[in-house]
């Protein structure tokens, strides 16, 4: 990153859902100098438990069917669903952390959200959005987005009104 933007570029890293347990999971590793924080809008705290949760809401078995969802990674893809999770990997943050989370959230429980910010032990805050569905943060209430993000990273860090 330094190479393409240069030393002084200041980078914090973002994602929406999926994306933003994955930036979850890349704050606990060690980062360049340029990253300066993460943004998580609407991540999961566990693989495992977001698949069960998908899982149930079909009216299927979960316990008994994620074994076969665990297996599947691990053949097909090469993985294991439980080597690491999001708020296991935040143990080991040490930039600072915006959680964002639509109170409605069909798809991903706010409460995810609430255990990943409490695991995180670096500065952090969080921004719950009560009339957002998953991923709708920013849409839903796009003032209360933007200035939680300049409150906490800074003006400078990010766009001028």
């Amino acid at each position: 990153m330094q190479t393409r933007f240069g030393e002084d570029a200041r980078i914090i890293l973002c994602g929406i859902s999926m994306g933003a347990s994955t930036v979850l999971m890349a704050a606990g590793k060690p980062l360049p100098s340029t990253v300066v924080g993460v943004l998580a809008d609407c991540g999961y705290h566990s693989q495992k438990e977001i698949i069960k949760k998908v899982i149930r809401q079909l009216k299927l078995p979960a316990d008994l069917l994620y074994p076969f969802v665990k297996l599947g990674a691990r053949l097909y893809g090469g993985f294991d669903l439980e080597e690491l999770t999001p708020m296991e990997s935040l143990q080991n943050c040490r930039v600072p952390v915006i959680f964002f989370h639509g109170e409605k959230d069909g798809f991903v429980p706010c409460e995810m959200s609430r255990i990943s910010y409490d695991a995180c032990p670096t500065k952090k805050r969080l921004v719950i959005v009560p009339d957002a569905d998953h991923g709708l943060s920013y849409p839903v209430a796009p003032d209360v987005y933007l200035n939680a993000l300049r409150e906490f990273f800074g003006e400078e860090l990010c766009l001028k009104k």
